[in-house]
């Protein structure tokens, strides 16, 4: 089982100190990291997103999101990859930020058409991020998108992506 946790904090200059005290606590689960908040030469954001790739014990992940959850001023949303497809994305939201994870399987062809996908649906990724893993004992990488742009758009990538064999989709919204 593969989980990813998405934090968003409310109110960054109140709050990531706090959050930063219990992502340290946790330090043991957490593999990969990714912040990240508008700036601009005008506006310094005060709303903040934290991606967290974790492996380690299911009852330390759930411990760290208990005390995440407990703080106040953050919601978090939660991946977990397993053997099972997730049904499609049927929401069409105009939230702030949609994330969308895909784990794949190593084989060259699907690796391919992921990249293929992605390359055509370019001007809907904002962020992306990959890392290595293991899913059930065999080599897997896995993407962490953030989508922008028309709705309609981010619900056929996600569509095109569920479409391939040995991908498997997650998504959460803030």
């Amino acid at each position: 089982m593969i989980t990813v946790l998405g934090i968003r904090i409310i109110d960054r200059i109140k709050e990531a100190g706090l959050t930063q005290g219990i992502l340290s606590q946790h330090a043991g689960v957490i593999t990969t990291r990714l912040g990240f908040h508008e700036v601009t030469d005008s506006v310094c954001s005060r709303e903040a997103y934290i991606i967290l790739h974790l492996n380690g014990d299911p009852a330390d992940i759930d411990k760290l999101s208990l005390e995440l959850e407990a703080l106040g001023g953050v919601e978090i949303r939660q991946m977990i990859f397993s053997t099972e497809k997730e049904a499609l994305n049927i929401e069409t939201t105009n939230s702030n930020v949609e994330i969308l994870g895909i784990l794949i399987e190593r084989h060259h062809d699907v690796i391919n058409a992921v990249q293929k996908i992605l390359t055509a649906y370019g001007c809907n990724i904002r962020t992306r991020l990959g890392v290595n893993e293991v899913f059930f004992g065999e080599r897997a990488g896995l993407i962490i998108l953030e989508l922008k742009g028309e709705a309609k758009q981010r619900l056929l990538l996600e569509k095109e992506l569920k479409a391939l064999m040995q991908v498997h989709i997650r998504t959460m919204v803030f």
